[in-house]
């Protein structure tokens, strides 16, 4: 059973932790709104994953965007191709980060993974944790307390135990919750969809009612020092979601690949819900890049693209709100900027 709440009162430490969450004045540190088709703009993308090209099966694997088309298929003449090793994937994913000024959370298990690429470029990279407490060898919180205080670990996710049947919620994930709120860690985790047929494939324990974005709500009361974001912004259950974003100032989504997941129309409904619902400052983009560098440049033109996002609700979305939720300094924002 989860634990009960701690003996915080609403006019004490709680409200210390929410009353600055809703506050604008940091909005006031991130620079003044431009076109977001201009080149040169800072890009960060809150979900990138450190892969190894042969982790999906041989190399090179198609993908179709979007993914409701399969290849071969007359409308998806020309698919992307992975790269066929993993020295290609680096050099191709380094090559479209410099060119569009990308800085990315790369989330990776193991960290080598990680590393790998941050050898490669390291002010490109963001390094992660990829979490999931049902696989074996999973690291123990004791050993993420060590990587995280050395820095090898800034950011905890993707969680992905719905993968495993386990929900947000479960009592197993204390300890890693507590640690993420001790050291103030962003936590990253998967809720919503996965890929068609999970249960039946790989991942025979996946339930998609693990990623209702409700699950996670006794643990942000448990822990409400905690920056989260969630990952695919729950799709589908975008009112649910919307309901706890506003319950929780705390918490932050990333697009995640649901808008190259499915065609344009669909994502765009549900991205317009979010902002229609006020809550334009705290989506953030990510692009699920996987196996594909070619992927980032057209998940990132989707959201140039959307003619119902202003020029502002652009930079929000591609840069500023992740800004904001990591905490940038005035010096990092500038650097990215190149000030």
């Amino acid at each position: 059973m989860p634990q009960t709440a701690r003996g915080l009162t609403p006019d004490s430490e709680l409200v210390d932790v929410i009353k600055p969450l809703v506050l604008v004045l940091p909005l006031l540190l991130l620079p003044s709104v431009v076109s977001a088709q201009q080149e040169g703009l800072p890009i960060i993308d809150m979900h990138m994953h450190a892969k190894a090209a042969a982790d999906f099966g041989p190399p090179p694997r198609p993908l179709c965007i979007p993914i409701t088309l399969y290849a071969p298929d007359p409308q998806c003449p020309e698919p992307l191709l992975s790269p066929l090793t993993d020295e290609a994937m680096i050099e191709q994913t380094v090559a479209v980060l410099e060119r569009r000024n990308i800085i990315g959370v790369l989330s990776g298990y193991p960290l080598e993974k990680v590393r790998r690429f941050q050898e490669a470029a390291p002010d490109r990279f963001i390094p992660a944790y990829q979490l999931n407490i049902g696989r074996d060898g999973s690291l123990s919180p004791e050993s993420l307390r060590r990587h995280m205080e050395a820095g090898d670990i800034e950011i905890l996710g993707e969680i992905t135990n719905q993968y495993a049947g386990i929900a947000p919620d479960d009592q197993r994930m204390e300890p890693y919750w507590a640690l993420a709120e001790e050291l103030d860690i962003p936590v990253a985790i998967h809720l919503g969809e996965s890929y068609p047929g999970a249960p039946y494939l790989d991942d025979p324990a996946y339930r998609a009612r693990l990623g209702s974005p409700f699950l996670l709500e006794d643990v942000l009361v448990r822990h409400p020092k905690l920056r989260v974001y969630v990952m695919h912004y729950g799709s589908p259950l975008v009112d649910e979601m919307i309901a706890v974003l506003y319950t929780h100032p705390q918490v932050y989504v990333d697009i995640g690949g649901i808008q190259w997941t499915y065609p344009r129309k669909y994502f765009y409904s549900q991205l317009e819900k979010f902002i229609a619902a006020g809550f334009g400052k705290r989506v953030m983009f990510g692009s699920d890049q996987m196996v594909w560098p070619g992927l980032l440049e057209p998940s990132i033109a989707i959201i140039e693209e959307a003619p119902f996002l202003s020029d502002e609700q652009k930079r929000d979305i591609l840069y500023n709100n992740a800004a904001r939720f990591l905490r940038l300094t005035e010096e990092e924002i500038a650097r990215h900027h190149g000030q």
